[in-house]
């Protein structure tokens, strides 16, 4: 956490985590993350780490951008809403 903090007190570009659920939950949790990019597949695989487990602080998000594909995938950025 302590390098993400000084990362963003840098204020220079953007800290990217792609597809890591165990990062991207305590980040969730310590409010670190000012916009997510969630892509939402028409599959069911079963089983899975989930992104939004209990136990995490209330947060309002805003929905700023959304894309549908042709099989029905779904591509939505939302960003923190403060």
């Amino acid at each position: 956490m302590e390098v993400v903090t000084e990362l963003r007190a840098s204020g220079e570009g953007d800290i990217l985590v792609n597809s890591s659920a165990s990062l991207i939950r305590p980040l969730l949790a310590a409010d670190l993350i000012d916009r997510l990019h969630l892509l939402i597949l028409p599959e069911i695989a079963g089983g899975g780490q989930r992104l939004f487990d209990d136990g995490l602080p209330p947060s309002r998000w805003r929905l700023s951008h959304r894309e549908t594909g042709e099989l029905g995938e779904i591509a939505t950025v939302y960003d923190r809403a403060r």
